[in-house]
């Protein structure tokens, strides 16, 4: 997926931003990975306005690394993707298991989403959470997004195709 002098744009979700400062969750270490990673390499990280209002539900802004992220607000060209994208969501609700359909952040997400597909700089979308992967896979089988997600359950080098000697 990296390719040297390629330089992403990563979509870092509310998932991400969690387990980033949960030091006993499973998926720090690789949250922490991930995070050292792109910043070595001069990727771009970004973040939206809607991830850390989910964040701060439970969390303070200002513990997470924010020096290292863009942030990105959800703007009009947002909206309007996604109402395109929940369309297609809701439409599909009998493929969906129904624990996503009953979840009501299903509009985050696809709004999220919508940002990734209208930002030109976002290459990537990088999430913990595998009901979010479901909505994509879903989105991406009927209507293309420009963008690719990346799981964190799945380390940073097997993602971008690195070797992972340094660990």
């Amino acid at each position: 997926m990296s390719k040297m002098g390629v330089k992403h744009g990563v979509l870092c979700d509310t998932g991400f931003l969690i387990r980033l400062n949960q030091p006993q969750d499973p998926l720090h270490g690789n949250a922490r990975d991930y995070l050292k990673y792109l910043i070595e390499r001069g990727h771009l990280l970004y973040v939206s306005t809607i991830a850390l209002a989910e964040y701060a539900v439970r969390g303070k802004i200002e513990n997470l690394p924010m020096r290292y992220f863009r942030v990105l607000p959800f703007n009009i060209d947002h909206a309007q993707k996604a109402g395109e994208l929940a369309h297609i969501v809701f439409s599909k609700r009998d493929q969906i298991p129904a624990e996503i359909t009953q979840r009501v952040i299903i509009p985050n997400d696809t709004k999220m989403l919508a940002q990734a597909d209208t930002t030109d700089e976002v290459t990537h979308y990088l999430t913990a959470d595998q009901k979010c992967e479901v909505v994509y896979r879903l989105i991406h089988g009927s209507m293309p997004l420009r963008f690719q997600m990346l799981s964190l359950s799945t380390p940073y080098h097997q993602a971008f195709g690195e070797l992972g000697l340094e660990d």
